[in-house]
């Protein structure tokens, strides 16, 4: 998969944190694709604990690689 392009339901964190919040989550899930903001992927994502939503650019989300039980 190409760096910073993700699909629905996917779970990411933040790469780089500075300037926001120490309360805004780390974690989030990503609920959709929105237009390119100049040429770079940008997703809403959400934090379903805290109920938190925000847009974020996809070169500051990392995918987290989930277990699957064996």
């Amino acid at each position: 998969m190409a760096k910073g392009i993700f699909t629905k339901g996917q779970h990411v964190v933040l790469q780089s944190r500075v300037g926001l919040s120490p309360r805004v989550p780390a974690d989030f899930k990503i609920l959709m694709r929105l237009p390119d903001n100049q040429g770079q992927p940008q997703y809403r994502i959400r934090n379903e604990d805290l109920d938190h939503e925000r847009v974020e650019q996809g070169s500051n989300l990392e995918l987290v690689e989930t277990q699957t039980s064996a």
